[in-house]
């Protein structure tokens, strides 16, 4: 099965359906089941460059919120969930506005720079247990058991 690896906590907002788009430079024309791979990456990378504000809004979304160790809810080097990949979006000028005015969350939680893609992801599932392994850069094959 297809997999692609993402920092936390955007990885968690993924799996959980909080997050419908995954931004990236590059654009794929690959359509289906999709794991999502945590990276090893410190969690405070992610959190710093979302900003204040967009962090509070993630906390919420995950129900991590007011906990006292947050970071023990986003777990790193494993796959955390799967999604179904429908689309990929070139990111124009009207794109991102429409995005920024309709979708302020969900414009936080990504990039949406105009020549970006935004990959749009449905039927989100979290798994119960993460399936700890290194992932990959790009779009990567996983044929271990779920």
């Amino acid at each position: 099965m297809k997999a692609i690896t993402v920092i936390q906590p955007w990885a968690s907002l993924l799996a959980e359906g909080a997050k419908l788009y995954e931004t990236r430079s590059w654009k794929t024309n690959y359509r289906g089941e999709i794991l999502i791979h945590a990276g090893k990456k410190d969690p405070l990378f992610g959190i710093v460059a979302m900003g204040d504000e967009a962090w509070i809004d993630a906390c919420i979304a995950l129900g991590i919120y007011g906990t006292v160790n947050r970071f023990e809810y986003l777990p790193t080097g494993a796959i955390i969930g799967k999604a179904r990949l429908v689309n990929c979006i070139e990111i124009t000028p009207g794109f991102s506005e429409r995005m920024r005015r309709d979708f302020p969350t969900e414009y936080s939680f990504g990039d949406f720079t105009p020549g970006r893609y935004a990959w749009a992801m449905k039927d989100a599932e979290a798994f119960d247990e993460p399936i700890w392994l290194s992932g990959k850069q790009g779009l990567w094959n996983y044929d271990g058991p779920l």
